[in-house]
């Protein structure tokens, strides 16, 4: 899993994504949009951010599910407008990692 930081959420959300951290195998801070590039590559398999504007988040939602991919809101609405994103590899990863975010 990436993140740009954990450090750049509140207190609330920086709880939710401690669960999802505590249960993937690895966790790495930095990356901001290759992250998502790797994403879609295969090499990882979720990104979790938080407070990202539309400009942070649009160019990249077409290449993740271009490659099968699935991004949204942490409440499973359209990213396309920013906020809590996640994005995943596949909807299992998907489905797992909302569970765990949305507790």
């Amino acid at each position: 899993m990436f993140t740009t930081s954990p450090l750049l959420m509140n207190t609330e959300d920086r709880t939710a994504f401690g669960r999802v951290e505590d249960a993937v195998r690895l966790t790495r801070y930095g990356g901001d949009c290759y992250s998502y590039c790797m994403l879609a590559a295969g090499h990882l398999d979720l990104v979790i951010e938080t407070d990202l504007k539309p400009y942070d988040i649009a160019a990249l939602i077409p290449i993740v599910t271009g490659a099968g991919g699935i991004v949204t809101t942490w409440e499973g609405k359209p990213a396309q407008n920013g906020g809590r994103i996640i994005a995943a590899g596949d909807a299992r990863v998907h489905e797992a990692a909302m569970k765990l975010l949305n507790g």
